[in-house]
């Protein structure tokens, strides 16, 4: 996410991850921008998935530049990725990429930024291109069959990247959902100059969330910093700052399939029981600070913000498409 502060590279077991507030009205997202209460639906409680064993005693080893290893498969509703890194330094980075599930899976790895406008598209079932809208894409493996491999390398300048399958699939209705929304999104860190800290993988009881925009090719994304990637299970006290011009909200949740609760922001509802969510701040606004402490247990977690705004044409999105997302670990 942007130019965000430093991170130090870790050799973890293999880690295994799936992919409120009012309304406001804001300018258009730009399409490939990138970056460093209605009645409750009865929604069945949505498929999390866990780390495998070993992965919440992850040790801390000097930093590398990889290579990370990344298998996609599904785990029930959600859809997973199983990451052996979540940082690595800067510079040239290889990804060992398997498709150990049943479906069709991809991995793309670019920074954390905005992108709402792809994704209107694809849960509507269209065409979107991801080298369309999507800005300094580093490497991906697309279209991978269910047993096969990819190897690709990326180079990676200092700060926070995304991993994320893109593909669309069909719901027993008919309807289509996109793996990213599923629980197919993971964030890692490029550690090096002007960017995470090496303190970023170091298990804590505090995270420092900066809500900020993105710089360069990346300014119109609205993006969340965090000083680290991994927490100690039990009470987390975040700490977060509205660096944006407008309000905007925090909720923390096991990562896996939102896929409903999105469907159910953009109908106006406000259910954050549908993905055990934890509303951590609501309607922050622009220069203020708030803390705020969650019991949190082992396993992915991930931070967006589901406030809805709407394009000039009425078109509502979530600011978690903006790009005001990250996943972390808790041990």
């Amino acid at each position: 996410m942007g130019g965000l502060a430093a991170i130090g590279a870790v050799g973890l077991p293999p880690l295994l991850a799936a992919c409120g507030g009012g309304d406001s009205t804001a300018s258009s997202p730009t399409a490939g921008a990138a970056s460093p209460t209605a009645a409750a639906p009865t929604v069945a409680a949505p498929t999390v998935a866990k780390p495998t064993a070993g992965t919440t005693a992850a040790a801390t080893s000097a930093i590398s530049g990889g290579p990370i290893s990344v298998k996609a498969h599904e785990a029930g509703d959600a859809m997973v990725f199983d990451v052996d890194k979540l940082a690595v330094s800067a510079g040239k980075v290889t990804f060992n990429f398997s498709n150990t599930g049943k479906m069709e899976h991809e991995l793309f790895v670019y920074p954390v930024q905005d992108i709402a406008a792809m994704l209107m598209l694809a849960r509507k079932g269209q065409d979107a291109p991801e080298d369309k809208f999507i800005k300094g894409i580093a490497g991906s493996a697309e279209d991978i069959p269910a047993g096969k491999s990819a190897t690709f390398d990326a180079t990676l300048a200092a700060g926070f990247y995304e991993l994320a399958c893109f593909k669309k699939s069909k719901n027993p209705d008919g309807s289509t959902f996109v793996h990213f929304d599923k629980g197919q999104s993971v964030t890692i860190a490029a550690v090096g100059p002007g960017g995470p800290s090496a303190s970023i993988l170091t298990p804590s009881s505090t995270i420092a969330v900066d809500m900020m925009a993105g710089t360069g090719d990346l300014k119109d994304s609205w993006l969340f910093v965090p000083d680290h990637l991994m927490a100690k299970s039990g009470d987390v006290t975040f700490n977060i700052t509205n660096k944006m011009q407008m309000n905007h909200d925090v909720v923390v949740y096991p990562l896996g399939d939102i896929s409903a609760l999105i469907k159910d922001r953009l109908a106006g509802g406000e259910n954050y029981g549908m993905i055990k969510g934890q509303q951590l701040a609501e309607d922050l606004e622009p220069g203020k600070s708030i803390s705020k402490t969650a019991k949190l247990t082992p396993g992915w977690w991930a931070a967006a913000c589901f406030v809805v705004s709407k394009l000039p044409d009425g078109t509502p999105y979530v600011h978690r498409d903006k790009g005001q997302r990250f996943t972390f670990l808790v041990s």
